[in-house]
């Protein structure tokens, strides 16, 4: 069994968000209220349902192509053409209205957060690499690759402050 403790890393220079503060929301989310939180979820729900929404038309207008002679002869030959019009108007205008509310939703998700883009690609490592960040011997790392289970020590930041290889046979 290998413990080892590494030195508390320095800054790495590489990451895009060492500089940026972590004292926003988004980065703890135990700031949040309940009723935040809450509201959050319910308006989170309502324009995934108007999203949802917003695809009827296109299925109705595949339905349509598909059930032409049934719509012909229920607008055409019933006489709903200006029926029909006047629900064209009130649905455009139902469109509209949740369109403007999730443009709003939007930009305020924008004023929010920023336009900071905190997706990050994973970086590609090497075995040099780890065994230089971590202080880690050959023989170290080829106990670490044998070992079944690792056993982590992080400190508050989350940064690896040791390692423990643990054999998981009975």
């Amino acid at each position: 069994m290998t413990v080892h403790h590494a030195p508390t890393p320095a800054p790495d220079r590489d990451d895009p968000l060492a500089d940026y503060p972590d004292n926003l929301i988004i980065n703890r989310p135990d700031l949040k209220s309940r009723p935040l939180i809450f509201g959050e979820q319910i308006l989170t729900i309502i324009f995934w349902g108007f999203w949802f929404y917003l695809w009827l038309p296109l299925i109705s207008v595949i339905a349509w192509l598909l059930g032409f002679r049934i719509l012909y002869t229920h607008i055409m030959e019933l006489g709903g053409i200006d029926n029909f019009f006047a629900q064209f108007d009130t649905f455009s205008r139902g469109v509209a209205i949740a369109s403007g509310l999730l443009a709003c939703w939007s930009f305020y998700n924008l004023k929010r957060y920023g336009s900071y883009n905190r997706r990050n690609k994973v970086l590609p490592t090497d075995i040099k690499r780890l065994k230089k960040e971590f202080s880690l011997s050959d023989r170290d790392w080829q106990t670490f690759q044998e070992a079944r289970v690792l056993l982590l020590s992080l400190d508050a930041r989350g940064r690896v402050t040791g390692v423990q290889a643990k054999d998981s046979t009975p």
